[in-house]
């Protein structure tokens, strides 16, 4: 991995702040997947008897529906999104670095994985979450946003350019020699 520092070419703030956003979300994801893999049930319990007691008077008097079958149900799609999250997550992460290092290829993956996380954290933010969860989603779905703006922005497409001119022109020097 070559950084575009070492090329010769100027840092760019631009593609700093695109790139540290980029990490923010990636790790907020891979924070929501940690969370559900490793507390699971005793994170998701409490959300779903405050849900029983405010929605499910009903069916839980009636003992139709306790909150052990509730969370048992709940948990298959919590794992299921633990799992995208934390895909989501790694890829950001790797392409969030590489975007740091001035790599158009990474700032497309990165664009691609930042709708994707948006797309996440908006759906997991009206469902029925705990409050840590939410702020996770929060978190990544408010970085991914502004990393689609930032990382596109022209002080961020001059580094990238002038990051390839100057590896080309060492290229170029090398095979001169």
């Amino acid at each position: 991995m070559s950084s575009y520092s070492s090329t010769g070419a100027r840092r760019s703030r631009t593609l700093l702040l695109g790139g540290g956003l980029g990490l923010i979300g990636a790790l907020s994801g891979l924070a929501w997947g940690a969370m559900v893999l490793v507390q699971g049930e005793g994170l998701i319990r409490p959300a779903v008897q405050e849900y029983l007691q405010a929605e499910g008077k009903e069916l839980a008097s009636s003992g139709l529906l306790t909150a052990d079958d509730l969370t048992g149900i709940a948990m298959s799609s919590f794992n299921s999104r633990a799992a995208i999250w934390l895909v989501i997550g790694l890829v950001t992460l790797v392409s969030a670095v590489m975007v740091l290092a001035a790599h158009n290829w990474a700032r497309v993956v990165l664009t691609v994985f930042a709708v994707f996380g948006i797309g996440l954290g908006l759906r997991d933010l009206i469902d029925l979450n705990p409050a840590l969860l939410n702020a996770f989603d929060a978190v990544a779905a408010l970085s991914l946003l502004a990393v689609l703006v930032v990382q596109w922005l022209p002080g961020a497409n001059r580094a990238v350019r002038a990051r390839k001119n100057a590896v080309v022109a060492r290229k170029a020097a090398a095979f001169a020699v």
